[in-house]
């Protein structure tokens, strides 16, 4: 290969990868696209807690979507379902999954945490947070009554916020 060709392969390539770095920053920049976290329908105590912890910390206006039991999820971000990242483990659930990979250190969102791995992964011990019992009452009462999903959604936002306040 030429001199002149490597310098013109090398002149393209760059321009490329500054077009890409370009494209790249204009796009995070504008800030329009905020994150799709998708699961299956249905509500526990996890996954209300979950939904609280994404709008609070990781993306106030996320788009939560809900799919039917058993159908594969192809888009979002998968969270509370089998084959997602996070997901309730062995010795974490999926609030815990989530302050961990989003690095959040918040004392009050990790105290929260504590209470959802008492419900969650130490199902069947002694109950180690004073709140536990009481937040999985209201969690569950507030699934129970509410007419639909949204309302699910606003009810536990609302509780988990009064919870993070005190």
């Amino acid at each position: 290969m030429t001199m002149k060709k490597s310098k013109l392969i090398y002149s393209i390539f760059i321009s490329l990868f500054v077009f890409i770095i370009f494209v790249s920053c204009s796009h995070a920049s504008a800030g329009q696209k905020h994150l799709v976290f998708s699961t299956c329908e249905g509500f526990e105590v996890d996954k209300c807690a979950s939904i609280w912890l994404i709008k609070r910390f990781i993306d106030k206006n996320a788009e939560i979507k809900f799919f039917p039991k058993g159908e594969t999820i192809k888009e979002g971000i998968l969270f509370d379902t089998p084959e997602a990242k996070f997901r309730r483990y062995f010795n974490m659930s999926t609030f815990e999954s989530l302050l961990l990979h989003y690095n959040i250190k918040n004392a009050k969102a990790v105290h929260i945490g504590k209470i959802i791995h008492d419900i969650e992964v130490n199902t069947w011990e002694r109950k180690v947070m004073n709140e536990t019992i009481s937040v999985k009452d209201t969690v569950n009462r507030i699934i129970l009554e509410a007419n639909d999903s949204k309302e699910i959604i606003e009810r536990c936002n609302s509780y988990f916020d009064a919870l993070y306040e005190e």
